[in-house]
C-alpha cells in the first residue's frame, strides 16, 4: 500500500532525472534564441546601413500602415461583431422585459396571465438565451431561477431579477443604472427594502 503512494507521489511530482532535463531543455532553448536574436540583429543592423534614408523611411511608412490597416480591420471586425449580436439579443431580451411587466400587471389587477403563459413565455425566452444571451445573462438568469425554484428570499430575488435587466442592458450598449432605479417604475417603496 506505502509503495503505490510513494510511485503516486513520485509521478506527480516528477524525478529528479526529468526536472534537471526539463530545466536543460529550457535553458537551452533560451540561449538558441538569445544568439539567434543577435545574428538576426547584427544582419539587420549591416544591410540598413547600406540602404539610403529614403528606402528606410519608405520602409517605416509601409510597416505602419500595414500595422494600422490590421488594427483598423480588427476594431471593425469587433464592432461588427457586437453589432449583429445586439440585433439577435433585441428580441428575446425585450421578451423578458415583457413578462416582467405581464406579471406585474398580473399582481396589480385581473390580468389574465396564467402559469401556463408564464412557463410557456419563460421556456421561449430561455430557449433563445442559449444561442444568444451573454455569459453575465446566462448566469444572473440561472441565479435567479435556481432561487426562484428554491422558494429563496423573494425581495433579494427580485432584486437578481433587476441584476438579469442591468445585464441585459450592457448587452445591449447601455449602461447599469443603480440597484433599484428599474424596480422603481413599479415598487412605490423600493427605498424601504434597499435599506435592508
Amino acid at each position: 500500500m506505502n509503495n503505490c503512494s510513494e510511485k503516486n507521489d513520485k509521478a506527480k511530482n516528477g524525478s529528479p532525472f526529468t526536472m534537471i532535463l526539463g530545466f536543460l531543455i529550457i535553458l537551452i532553448l533560451f540561449c538558441f534564441c538569445y544568439y539567434f536574436l543577435n545574428f538576426l540583429r547584427e544582419i539587420v543592423s549591416k544591410s540598413i546601413s547600406k540602404l539610403d534614408a529614403v528606402v528606410i523611411v519608405a520602409l517605416i511608412t509601409g510597416t505602419v500602415s500595414i500595422i494600422t490597416m490590421l488594427i483598423s480591420k480588427i476594431v471593425d471586425y469587433k464592432n461588427k461583431r457586437q453589432e449583429y449580436l445586439t440585433q439577435k439579443r433585441e428580441e428575446p431580451y425585450s421578451e423578458l422585459v415583457k413578462m416582467y411587466y405581464k406579471m406585474i400587471r398580473k399582481n396589480i389587477s385581473d390580468d389574465i396571465y396564467t402559469d401556463a403563459d408564464m412557463n410557456d413565455d419563460i421556456n421561449k425566452f430561455s430557449e433563445k438565451l442559449t444561442l444568444w444571451g451573454s455569459k453575465e445573462v446566462i448566469e444572473k438568469w440561472n441565479e435567479f431561477r435556481k432561487n426562484s425554484m428554491a422558494g429563496a428570499d423573494k425581495v433579494n430575488n427580485i432584486f437578481i431579477f433587476e441584476d438579469v435587466m442591468n445585464a441585459m442592458r450592457k448587452d445591449l450598449g447601455q449602461k447599469k443604472v443603480k440597484k433599484g432605479d428599474l424596480l422603481s417604475f413599479n415598487i412605490n417603496d423600493i427605498d424601504n427594502y434597499l435599506k435592508k
